[in-house]
């Protein structure tokens, strides 16, 4: 390694700029970790201040919203429950299925679509009036052509997901840089090689992207069928508490709901992480 001369004509070494560039920029990242956590606690501690505030000086009637202890309490009483487990399984299950159903479904339509801007302007009326109907209010109508068990929550929450990956592959696949599709071409590839090597790899993020979305989609749809009517499940867990006035543990509920969605979604991450890294 060469070294270069100061103002003062002292030799330097480049590699004391390099480690004083790693130094700062680690520096950088350490404030901005601790930031974010400041940041984060204190939205939290003023949530929670203002809910207790709330339901302790009773300008809300503490009948309908608890207080944080008390919905603490009834979480812990559920997840320590036994017999709950069975309601968190199905949801969980479901919210599985219709996510892996969904995405599926989402990406090959939309591969299709890509490949086949003749299909697409052909069957792209259909798909947008089916898009158009809130499939939350099909799901009485899936219950009573499947019963009350799995299916009819999986398909809603898959119907919710389905057009989240349609639209995303769809976007990845038609928004390749033209100056790659013109390379593509004057190298010769056949439509297989551009897909393989372009399309695809070019996509994964917004396909990635989408199942995030998707993995909240999915939860949604799913108890949105349970609380509508099922033998079992989360939704089904909370209209029970609500008909009993139980807010606390009602609320409880609402948050396993969103625990569920959040694993969900951190699993996607992961995903998401791991193509970004290999881009």
């Amino acid at each position: 390694m060469t070294s270069t001369i100061d103002a003062v004509g002292t030799p330097v070494d480049p590699g004391d700029f390099e480690d004083e560039a790693r130094a700062e920029l680690a520096a950088g990242r350490r404030r901005s970790t601790v930031l974010a956590w400041t940041a984060g606690l204190a939205a939290l501690v003023a949530f929670l201040g203002g809910w207790w505030l709330l339901w302790k000086t009773e300008l809300v009637n503490p009948l309908f919203i608890s207080n944080p202890v008390a919905v603490a309490q009834a979480f812990w009483a559920i997840v320590t429950d036994s017999s709950s487990w069975s309601d968190i399984g199905a949801t969980f299950l479901a919210s599985v299925l219709a996510l892996v159903v969904g995405a599926v479904l989402g990406v090959l339509t939309g591969i299709l679509f890509a490949a086949s801007p003749a299909v697409r302007k052909g069957l792209n009326p259909y798909l947008a009036i089916i898009n158009g109907i809130p499939r939350p209010a099909l799901a009485p109508i899936f219950i009573l052509w499947f019963g009350l068990g799995a299916t009819p929550k999986v398909i809603v929450g898959a119907s919710l997901v389905y057009f989240v990956l349609l639209l995303n592959t769809l976007a990845g696949m038609t928004g390749i840089n033209d100056d790659i599709v013109t390379l593509s071409r004057s190298l010769g590839m056949t439509r297989r090689q551009y897909f393989r090597l372009v399309q695809l790899p070019g996509s994964l993020p917004s396909i990635v992207a989408g199942l995030r979305l998707g993995a909240v989609y999915a939860v949604l749809g799913v108890v949105v069928s349970e609380i509508v009517a099922s033998y079992s499940g989360l939704g089904q867990l909370l209209v029970q508490y609500t008909n009993q006035l139980d807010i606390a543990s009602s609320l409880a509920v609402v948050a396993l709901m969103s625990l569920m969605a959040v694993l969900l979604d951190s699993v996607v991450r992961l995903l998401q992480l791991r193509v970004d890294r290999e881009d």
